[in-house]
């Protein structure tokens, strides 16, 4: 069956107000369902300003299941674009979910995007523990729509920022620091890219189960030698320590700090990455779109300015 109408959950979010206008640059016919909290940011982006009479906005409280069925109703496929706290996450995700089986979505695609979670242990990871739910809850048995979850590893423009506390830029030279050996592995794919494959997946009824799309794989130190390559200066390599050290670090800060989650999530991505248990995959899905050629991260520096690096993250589809 041809997808001809998608609904979007937290369409003002950065990421997917970035699917949004891939799914209309793919299919400019195509029409598009959104839900948020607030319609009235619509007005703040291009793309859901536009007066475009194949998108309209349905404004509404996450957790209201009326207002869910009457959102979804009608669409071959929804999309999590919700980001927020581990209750919006996890319930509010099966509600958007239940929403989904009564209505009769096909399919559903659920809020992953970054790492791949199903070889973490609830607990480690407290940020993923929603999805883990989120998925044994869509492969319960009797379960009518289909899940589907899209892995990338970590998205460019959160590495290179400043949050991060990887790369940091100064006067005197760019640094960037790691624990390990330096050798560990960085998986990764833009903002952008990950849109891209988002839609063409939302338009792919045959899409289903785990899908996983990388821009590339490097290490710190063959990164800070990219990084040479394009700006033309070697970054200082700072070890900090090793891995396992780092998790220690990171364990006492949240037992010391749990609703602090900023003092320790950059922290506690950067240990289930390079420690190697939250890879995507070894198999993928990158093949399935040949129209879609992501980024490496070469070709992502190439793309933006060296002061700029730090403020990606933030600055993500702000012309969108």
């Amino acid at each position: 069956m041809t997808v001809t109408t998608v609904g979007i959950a937290g369409i003002t979010g950065r990421l997917a107000r970035l699917i949004t206008h891939h799914l209309l640059t793919l299919n400019p016919s195509l029409t598009i369902k959104g839900y948020c909290r607030d319609a009235s940011k619509t007005s703040s982006y291009p793309t859901l300003s536009s007066k475009n009479p194949n998108i309209t906005i349905t404004q509404g409280d996450p957790y209201d299941p009326t207002a869910l069925r009457h959102f979804v109703s009608g669409c071959d496929v929804v999309i999590c674009g919700l980001f927020g706290d581990p209750r919006l996450m996890t319930e509010g995700q099966k509600l958007l979910i239940e929403a989904c089986e009564a209505e009769g979505v096909r399919r559903y695609i659920a809020g992953d995007w970054t790492l791949n979670y199903d070889n973490l242990q609830y607990g480690e990871h407290p940020q993923k523990d929603c999805q883990k739910v989120v998925k044994e809850f869509l492969q319960e048995e009797g379960r009518k729509v289909k899940g589907v979850h899209i892995l990338i590893g970590i998205f460019y423009e959160t590495f290179w920022s400043d949050y991060f506390g990887v790369f940091k830029p100064g006067e005197e030279g760019a640094v960037l620091r790691y624990w390990g050996t330096g050798g560990e592995v960085w998986e990764g794919l833009s903002y952008d890219d990950a849109a891209r494959y988002t839609a063409q997946v939302a338009l792919d009824e045959e899409a289903t189960g785990v899908l996983a799309f990388l821009g590339d794989r490097k290490s710190t130190k063959q990164l800070a030698a990219e990084f040479e390559e394009v700006y033309g200066v070697a970054p200082k390599l700072e070890c900090l320590g090793t891995v396992e050290e780092l998790k220690t670090k990171m364990e006492s800060t949240r037992e010391k700090e749990p609703q602090n989650i900023f003092a320790w999530l950059a922290d506690n991505y950067q240990t289930y990455i390079m420690n190697g248990q939250t890879y995507v995959s070894t198999k993928l899905d990158n093949g399935r779109y040949p129209g879609v050629k992501p980024a490496t991260f070469k070709q992502f520096l190439h793309n933006h300015k060296v002061e700029e690096l730090n403020a990606l993250y933030t600055k993500a589809a702000a012309d969108i």
